[in-house]
């Protein structure tokens, strides 16, 4: 398989959306210490709002922005570039269009969608919904696309294993929400995670994502690195 080397820049890139991947499902109940019904719902409470519309917008920006590898016809349909340029706009269109206000587990948000007194681009519309969730739907799944089928080919690091167990981690979830919706929606709404599942399940696929970024980004080299020159400086000295 013929490729171009990465620029620099397509590492520290690579760095930042695991950052964000990780970030993303702790900083948000952190923030509004309560966990809601989706990552989404978090659009509606005024401190974890502004972190969610700046870490989607950072993750669309940054996927945007990466290059990565050139597309080898023989083997790849689809480029890195024009895939996370795809997952990159996904990710935008999740902050511009945000879920729908209500059934997020919280009452001072249940109270907000009550009054209708809605922030930013808040609404109570079906359509609008709908677009938001296939847009969240496309972006993790163009994250476990490249984790699994684009960080695995070509020459082994030592960490294929991880990259193939992240995707697989990221399409497993995707799967696991689409089959509660169909309990949910057909058979029953108290099986026992009813009010929980998607914040569970987009959780367990943000987070592996973030971590094979991250080792594809050779954080974990940049961690070797810097505990080499701090305890060798301080023998040295």
């Amino acid at each position: 398989m013929q490729t171009k080397n990465l620029q620099h820049s397509d590492y520290r890139i690579r760095k930042l959306i695991g950052t964000l991947g990780l970030t993303l499902p702790i900083a948000l109940p952190v923030a509004k210490w309560d966990v809601l019904a989706s990552i989404s719902h978090y659009y509606y409470d005024t401190l974890s709002s502004l972190l969610f519309i700046i870490i989607l917008s950072a993750f669309g920006l940054f996927l945007l922005s990466y290059k990565g590898y050139t597309i080898d016809p023989s083997t790849e349909k689809i480029s890195d570039d024009v895939l996370t340029n795809i997952g990159g706009l996904a990710a935008l269109v999740v902050v511009m269009v945000p879920t729908m206000c209500g059934d997020s587990m919280n009452g001072e948000i249940e109270k907000l969608c009550t009054d209708r007194d809605y922030p930013l681009f808040g609404h109570m519309d079906e359509t609008a919904n709908t677009i938001h969730l296939v847009a969240a739907g496309i972006f993790i799944l163009c994250m476990g696309w490249m984790s699994r089928y684009k960080f695995t080919r070509g020459s082994d690091d030592g960490n294929y294993k991880l990259y193939k167990w992240c995707g697989n981690a990221v399409f497993i979830s995707v799967a696991l929400i689409l089959v509660c919706i169909g309990i949910e929606h057909f058979i029953t709404k108290e099986f026992i995670i009813h009010n929980y599942y998607v914040y569970i399940f987009e959780t367990t696929a943000v987070i592996p994502f973030g971590v094979s970024w991250l080792v594809k980004g050779k954080a974990i080299d940049d961690v070797k690195s810097m505990t080499k020159r701090m305890f060798g400086g301080s023998k040295n000295n």
